[in-house]
């Protein structure tokens, strides 16, 4: 029951968090960081948000078998199943499927609102997956890769701030050289990479106990003490 509870809360932090991606996505204020190069190859080349979040996904797995090399494990090849969830979800949550009745955003006003909302939604699911502790995404498997490599002289949010920042110029380098204008970065992706982490962060200290203790709940129960004497 404990795996269960623990893979539903996992896959639900995934959908929560493509819903999240979606609504910053029609805010038009720029993408958070670990989509702003699959949303540079859609607007781009027109490769649609999800699958092209395969791809890049899949490139930074690459990025970590060339750090590693021999050091690399192969079980970190499983990363490529929260990548497709992930993908698949960002696709299946889009405005042509779930989010169809979200009205494009007629001023700025609104277009700020549906960005705070979207860092709100993009953190839970954020919590939601990371809590069950089950596999990461591959951005944050590269950022393991960092550390590793640099024998813990560099540390995670260190890296995690690095990674974020080299997916964030890629995204724009290719936003300038193909569309001429930083289409895909603008302050909604600045706002997104400094208040994602405060949101997860406040998750994980308020209720991350809470949600625990309920995937451990009843896991000892369904074993009783056998009656001696009715025996």
């Amino acid at each position: 029951m404990k795996t269960v509870k623990r893979v539903v809360l996992y896959l639900l932090g995934f959908l929560v968090l493509a819903i999240g991606i979606n609504i910053s996505k029609r805010a038009g204020l720029g993408i958070s960081p670990v989509s702003s190069i699959p949303y540079a190859c859609e607007l781009v080349w027109g490769i649609e948000l999800g699958k092209a979040t395969y791809f890049v996904y899949m490139g930074l797995m690459a990025l970590q078998i060339i750090l590693l090399r021999k050091d690399y494990k192969v079980r970190n090849l499983l990363q490529i199943v929260p990548t497709f969830i992930l993908g698949t979800f960002i696709t299946y949550t889009s405005t042509k499927y779930l989010l169809f009745w979200l009205p494009e955003p007629s001023t700025y006003v609104i277009r700020l609102v549906y960005l705070a909302i979207s860092i709100v939604v993009i953190g839970i699911g954020v919590s939601g997956f990371l809590i069950p502790n089950i596999m990461s995404l591959p951005a944050e498997g590269l950022c393991a890769a960092i550390v590793q490599v640099s024998k813990d002289k560099i540390k995670f949010g260190n890296a995690k701030v690095g990674v974020d920042t080299g997916m964030v110029s890629v995204s724009a380098i290719l936003s300038l050289v193909f569309l001429g204008s930083l289409a895909t970065v603008r302050e909604g992706t600045i706002l997104a990479a400094l208040l994602v982490g405060k949101v997860v962060g406040y998750i994980m200290k308020n209720y991350k106990p809470k949600i625990v203790e309920w995937l451990d709940k009843g896991e000892n129960t369904s074993e009783k003490p056998i009656d001696k004497e009715a025996v």
